[in-house]
């Protein structure tokens, strides 16, 4: 494949000639073999071409090492093979070499930045996810072995055309996996985010945190880059259960109004319910204490909509918010000045998922009653609602209630007068003598039923003479 003068032939010319000036002493047949191999290779089958390429390295690594700077290009350029075999061997080779002469990443370096910025390449042969995997196949294996190439990695993509960086973002789960969340450059990524690298840094992130909890280190580079610098509030979804109980309850208001496959992504961080080793790790908050939370959101700083559908992910959670966790809910959002908005919301709900917590929030409801939970307009129309729901059980509850208020919720719900008016019908003497003479006049107004016999009051009697002198009673008809 070279002429006798040791100029090479075809494609391989210019890349012979510089190992035959004057100027440089190197040995002539082992360069003249490693052109002639690398043609050979470039020219046959996947089979053999192994076999030749392994010849090389042979050359080169074990022979020769100063050649390897001569022929990097040469043996780069097959990492775009169609075999995978030849592609890992590329790997190996290139691994090898810049254990020889760590120079050699410099240059490796610059020749993938110099493509992957090339808009020009977009143009003539569309970007695919393959062909961006086969030119970072190489720098994304060498990453775990070098770790400050990140660095290089961050610029690339800065830079990068879109459909690069989407590609890039798929690509790079095992080798940053393989540097681990301790790496000091990975953490100096992360602390120094390069303008225009956020998503990058934020799916390095993801990768570090989705098996393990993230580490002390992490968290706290995270927190100073969100606090510091970049105010987005995804930048903490990795890190969430790294951080303490009141930065989480003060994030939540921005969480809650993000994708709902993110918010759920956050739910499943903090309840530990995502299908992966990190489960185990530990929340700042308890599931009672997260639902508590949201209930508490300030509904200037987020939309009330965003907070429901945040709750009702919770309730989705049945294996977590059990009948007991629920209660203990209740218990602690009817103890807050002022009541929640979304409180009755929460009592009914838990009340559809666990019926035997009737009794409970019975006790719920007559305690609000002493908390005049008619003077909150939105938790009082919520309260009619779960007595209404609950009926005949309510019936007690609505005794309760001062005359005005009880004749607020007949406005409400009309039909639920004669009915509670029958249940007090159905009272011992004793029990009626309980209901105040104000409440029994609500509950009869109107009231269209005929009264039983021993309930009808005394009507107005006069008295006439009969004969005889006797004195007969006639009662007055109206």
């Amino acid at each position: 494949m070279t002429s006798n003068n040791g100029e090479s032939v075809g494609a391989r010319t210019c890349v012979a000639s510089q190992f035959f000036k004057d100027d440089k002493a190197i040995d002539m047949t082992t360069s003249e073999k490693v052109v002639d191999l690398l043609n050979q290779a470039a020219l046959i089958a996947t089979d053999s071409k192994l076999t030749v390429l392994k010849q090389v390295q042979e050359l080169i690594i074990n022979k020769d090492p100063s050649l390897l700077d001569n022929f990097l290009d040469e043996i780069i350029a097959f990492q775009t093979d169609k075999s995978m075999e030849v592609r890992k061997f590329v790997i190996g080779f290139i691994e090898e070499a810049c254990k020889r002469d760590n120079e050699l990443l410099l240059r490796l370096i610059a020749n993938l930045n110099m493509l992957l910025k090339d808009e020009s390449v977009n143009v003539a042969s569309p970007w695919t996810e393959e062909t961006v995997r086969q030119c970072l196949y190489l720098y994304l294996s060498l990453l775990p072995l070098n770790h400050r190439l990140v660095h290089e990695l961050a610029s690339v993509y800065t830079e990068a055309i879109a459909d690069i960086k989407r590609s890039v973002l798929r690509v790079i789960e095992q080798p940053i996996r393989g540097m681990g969340m301790n790496s000091p450059d990975l953490l100096l990524l992360v602390e120094n985010c390069p303008k225009g690298a956020e998503t990058l840094v934020t799916r390095c992130l993801h990768i570090l945190t989705d098996k393990v909890p993230p580490s002390p280190e992490l968290v706290e580079r995270v927190r100073d880059l969100y606090h510091k610098r970049v105010p987005d509030v995804r930048f903490l979804i990795p890190v969430i259960n790294g951080l303490e109980k009141k930065e989480v309850i003060q994030a939540l208001p921005k969480l809650i109004k993000l994708n709902p496959v993110v918010v759920k992504e956050v739910f499943n961080r903090l309840l530990g319910t995502q299908h992966s080793e990190g489960s185990s790790s530990m929340s700042p908050l308890t599931p009672g204490e997260l639902l508590v939370a949201l209930h508490n959101v300030d509904s200037t700083k987020c939309d009330m909509k965003s907070i429901i559908k945040a709750t009702n992910l919770c309730f989705g959670e049945r294996n977590v918010y059990t009948s007991e966790v629920l209660a203990v809910v209740m218990q602690q959002l009817m103890e807050h000045s002022p009541l929640p908005i979304l409180l009755m919301r929460t009592v009914i709900q838990s009340l559809t998922m666990y019926p035997r917590l009737g009794g409970f929030v019975m006790n719920i409801l007559s305690r609000l009653i002493v908390k005049q939970v008619w003077k909150y307009p939105k938790v009082w129309e919520g309260f009619v609602k779960c007595c209404q729901r609950t009926k005949p059980q309510s019936y007690s509850v609505l005794l309760q209630l001062p005359p005005a208020q009880l004749t607020s919720v007949f406005e409400r719900c009309p039909e639920m007068r004669e009915p509670l008016l029958q249940h007090v019908h159905s009272f011992t003497p004793h029990q009626q003598a309980h209901i105040t003479a104000s409440v029994m006049t609500v509950l009869e107004a109107n009231s269209k039923q005929p009264e039983p016999e021993a309930m009808r009051p005394v009507m107005a009697e006069r008295k006439v003479m009969g004969s005889g002198g006797t004195h007969v009673f006639c009662s007055v008809c109206h």
